[in-house]
């Protein structure tokens, strides 16, 4: 993704100061927040993949048998969940760079459209990655199981859909943003 300045405050403007100071500890909040994010949920799956007596106790409770599952069962569910965990950081780079441009006056601008598009996409591809991967996942801790004992759990959860609600809505802001953005760029042709 290029930096499109169009519609950029100058960094000497004063509206540049009054804009940082309304949303400047926003930004920084979020930006900071998107980091953290990715690390605990890094965490959390290093941790969970490590741990097969919670593995067992997590998959027991959606009625899957994964006892007796080998480490190289747990380390393609590990790198499956990793995967989605890169899907993940994609879409927190995006909103970091998003984050950023507001910081530096880019607001109603096409990168900033562009960031804000790119969040929601990769932030939609992790999470219908995530739910498409649950069925896989429960083959992947049952394949050294007896023919006929593989499992295939589908599931969803209820934020699962909350999810990609906000993030379609955040696509539909996308949109709407760089439709502003090319007529706040028409209008200063005009003039």
């Amino acid at each position: 993704m290029t930096d499109c300045h169009h519609s950029v405050l100058s960094l000497d403007d004063r509206r540049l100061d009054s804009l940082r100071g309304r949303i400047g500890w926003l930004c920084q909040a979020l930006r900071f927040a998107l980091v953290v994010y990715c690390l605990w949920i890094l965490f959390t799956i290093v941790r969970f993949w490590n741990d097969e007596a919670q593995i067992i106790s997590r998959f027991a409770s959606l009625k899957v048998d994964v006892e007796g599952m080998s480490v190289y069962q747990r380390l393609a569910a590990f790198g499956l969940s990793f995967a989605i965990w890169a899907l993940l950081v994609v879409a927190c780079y995006a909103g970091w760079r998003l984050f950023s441009g507001y910081l530096e006056g880019r607001i109603f601008t096409p990168d900033a459209s562009g960031w804000l598009r790119s969040l929601a996409l990769m932030g939609l591809s992790a999470a219908l990655v995530d739910i498409a991967a649950r069925p896989v996942m429960s083959l992947i801790l049952t394949a050294h199981k007896a023919a006929g004992a593989h499992m295939v759990s589908v599931y969803l959860r209820p934020e699962d859909l909350s999810t990609l609600m906000l993030l379609a809505t955040l696509l539909a802001l996308a949109h709407v943003q760089k439709t502003a953005a090319d007529i706040a760029d028409e209008h200063s042709q005009i003039v």
